[in-house]
């Protein structure tokens, strides 16, 4: 049966010799990563345990949502990718709070839920830059049929929660025992989708925005019929009327990823025939196609009456004074409005950069830019940067990165994302439009 039966002794050596070797792998992982987010996840890796389809740890903000017992004021709930999340990581103090963290001061917010998420810091350089994708799934089936896309980067596809994973999150909680005031909605995605569509084929990369637009839609449809269902309804309780807030949501309009720093300076070089100025090219086309449909699509999502809610989804932990006055759905002539902040985002930033680009060369333009003092020192390099040459005197080294002395004086804080002094310039212009309440709707006059 066997050519050499005397080869088994030495086969089984060798297989038992494997094993070993696997085995000190898996426990020289254990050992060797015992603090990080990272090997957190890898550590579970070794002893085999589950880690429910994501290498990385996902931190929204359990210790609020434990204290979320909603009651009269405001309560902000975040979705999405890194320039929401409010995480800060060892040594990232001068990274600032998100603008959305800043939003909610400028609404003084009673309470917040985040539920975005980011790469973690000290996974880089052993991954690629990436961050949360509208739908993994959308994402993973547009990348896979790229003749260009290599086998690490579909590996490396859904390792953060999507929309939908973290709209399911925020439903599965228990209801907060006092009905807030009024609940209001972030939505920041995109620019991820956009950073790695821009590698395909265009007509590929197209089809791929299209449909996360579609799934943004579709996952705001589902907080919808929470929020009515759940959370609020138009119902008459105890004989009174029950007053319902209407359903708003922020959302921005999407950035151009290739005027971040990260573009030219962290994203790996494209494989031939493909080139660096077809995949801009394809980054600008696509994000223009982004926000146009976005536009569109939110006017009209704004005034389509919703569908009919499913049956109401069961929370973990009941609430009764909540759970009596929502049994029923809300009537059909009391229906609970949908409207949307549009805040645009490019315009701020690229009014920042054009300022400081024309105040250096002592110009300005017939909108005024120019004309005041620029607030930062660069608007192109980051704070956190690679080191270049031998001038590193005072600076923190952070995972193999430089970290500046001053991040207050710099546009972006990292290759991808913004610095804190942007950031509550975005946040106090959100603030102004939720307190003026410049929603689609008043701004059309419905």
């Amino acid at each position: 049966m066997f050519a050499d039966a005397g080869s088994m002794p030495a086969l089984r050596k060798r297989l038992g010799a494997s094993i070993v070797l696997t085995l000190l792998s898996l426990v020289s992982i254990f050992l060797l990563l015992p603090t990080s987010r990272v090997s957190t996840r890898l550590q579970k890796i070794a002893l085999g345990t589950t880690i429910d389809g994501s290498l990385w740890s996902w931190s929204s903000s359990y210790e609020e949502v434990e204290e979320d017992l909603g009651g009269e004021g405001t309560r902000l709930v975040i979705f999405g990718d890194s320039w929401v999340d409010d995480t800060i990581e060892s040594g990232q103090d001068g990274k600032g709070k998100s603008w959305a963290d800043y939003l909610c001061e400028e609404i003084n917010c009673t309470s917040r839920l985040n539920f975005a998420a980011s790469q973690p810091f000290e996974s880089w350089p052993s991954f690629p830059p990436t961050g949360v994708m509208t739908s993994n799934s959308i994402h993973e089936a547009t990348i896979s049929k790229s003749k260009y896309t290599i086998a690490l980067e579909i590996a490396e596809l859904s390792l953060l929660p999507d929309l939908a994973t973290q709209i399911h999150s925020y439903i599965a909680l228990p209801l907060p025992t006092q009905r807030p005031t009024e609940t209001i909605f972030v939505l920041s995605l995109g620019f991820w989708d956009i950073y790695d569509f821009s590698r395909l084929d265009y007509p590929i990369g197209q089809n791929g925005t299209d449909n996360s637009i579609k799934e943004i839609f579709k996952q705001l449809d589902i907080l919808y019929n929470h929020f009515t269902t759940n959370l609020y309804s138009a119902n008459i309780t105890d004989g009174k009327e029950i007053t319902a807030p209407s359903f708003r949501v922020i959302i921005p309009r999407l950035f151009d990823p290739t005027l971040l720093p990260g573009w030219l300076t962290l994203r790996p070089s494209p494989p031939s025939p493909s080139s660096v100025a077809e995949q801009q090219k394809n980054a600008v086309y696509l994000t223009e196609r982004w926000n146009n449909i976005m536009e569109n699509q939110v006017a009209q999502w704004v005034v389509t009456p919703p569908t009919p809610a499913p049956q109401k989804f069961e929370q973990g932990s009941p609430h009764e004074d909540i759970r009596n006055s929502n049994e029923h759905s809300q009537p059909t002539d009391r229906i609970i409005q949908k409207d949307v902040f549009y805040y645009d985002l490019p315009k701020l930033l690229l009014d920042v950069i054009i300022e400081h680009n024309l105040e250096d060369e002592g110009l300005s333009d017939a909108s005024g830019l120019g004309k005041g003092e620029s607030l930062f020192e660069s608007v192109y390099q980051p704070c956190v940067r690679e080191a270049e040459g031998d001038d590193t005197d005072g600076l923190i080294e952070l995972n193999g990165m430089l970290v500046c002395k001053g991040p207050e004086d710099y546009l972006f804080w990292d290759s991808f994302n913004l610095g804190a002094v942007v950031k509550g310039m975005i946040g106090k212009e959100i603030g102004e439009m939720v307190i003026r309440n410049k929603t689609l709707r008043n701004q059309w006059g419905h």
